[in-house]
C-alpha cells in the first residue's frame, strides 16, 4: 500500500479533529469583535450572552425547577422540625422577657416541649399553604429565573468560558476525539472508493 492511501485517513481524521477544535474554541473566542475583510468575527457565547442567560433562566424556571416542586422538595418532615425547633426557640426567648426566672426554673422544659408540640401540629399544614401561595407567586415573578440570569450576565466572559469547560469539559473532549474517529472513517472509505474507482 503506497504512502498516499495510508496518508489519507490520517489527515481525514487531523482534519475531523482540527475543524470540532476550531468550532468549540469558537464557543468562547474571539472574545472580542474581529473583522476580517469586512466580516465580523465573535464567539458564540461573547455575541450571545444575554440572550443565552434568558434562555437557560426560563428553561430553569420551567422546566427544571419548578418552584412547586422545589417548595414541595423543602417540605420534608426533618425540615419542618428543624423549623418548629427554631420557632420554639424564639418563643421561649421572648417568654424569658415577660416570665419570672423562678416560674421558667420550673416550666421551661414543659412550656418547650407544649410550644414545640403546637407549632409541630401547625407546621404540615401552614407548609402546605405556603408552598401552593409562594410558588404560585414566584413562578409568577419568575423569580429563580431572573436570579439566574442576573448571576450570568454578572460573570465576565472568562469566568462564563470556565464554567462552561468545568460543566461539559469532558464532552467537549469527546466531540474532540469524534471528529478524528470520523474523519479516519471518512479516510478509509476514500481509499475503498479508489480502489474501487
Amino acid at each position: 500500500m503506497s504512502w498516499d492511501l495510508i496518508s489519507l485517513p490520517v489527515v481525514a481524521a487531523l482534519i475531523g479533529w482540527g475543524t470540532n477544535v476550531i468550532a468549540i474554541r469558537m464557543l468562547f473566542w474571539p472574545r472580542k469583535p474581529i473583522n476580517i475583510l469586512g466580516w465580523q468575527f465573535l464567539g458564540v457565547l461573547p455575541k450571545r450572552k444575554l440572550e443565552l442567560a434568558r434562555s437557560i433562566a426560563e428553561v430553569l424556571n420551567d422546566e427544571i425547577l419548578p418552584m412547586d416542586e422545589l417548595l414541595a422538595a423543602a417540605n420534608t418532615p426533618a425540615v419542618r422540625e428543624k423549623v418548629a425547633g427554631l420557632i420554639t426557640d424564639g418563643l421561649v426567648d421572648r417568654l424569658r422577657r415577660f416570665i419570672p426566672r423562678f416560674i421558667l426554673e420550673h416550666t421551661e422544659e414543659k412550656l418547650r416541649l407544649t410550644l414545640e408540640g403546637l407549632v409541630a401540629s401547625e407546621l404540615e399544614t401552614m407548609f402546605s399553604q405556603l408552598a401552593q401561595n409562594l410558588s404560585r407567586e414566584l413562578q409568577q415573578s419568575q423569580l429563580l429565573g431572573q436570579l439566574v440570569e442576573e448571576r450570568i450576565n454578572s460573570l465576565d466572559l472568562l469566568q462564563l468560558e470556565k464554567l462552561v469547560l468545568r460543566v461539559a469539559k469532558h464532552e467537549l473532549r469527546y466531540i474532540e476525539l469524534f471528529g478524528a474517529v470520523l474523519g479516519l472513517i471518512i479516510g478509509f472509505v476514500q481509499i475503498l472508493l479508489i480502489r474501487l474507482f
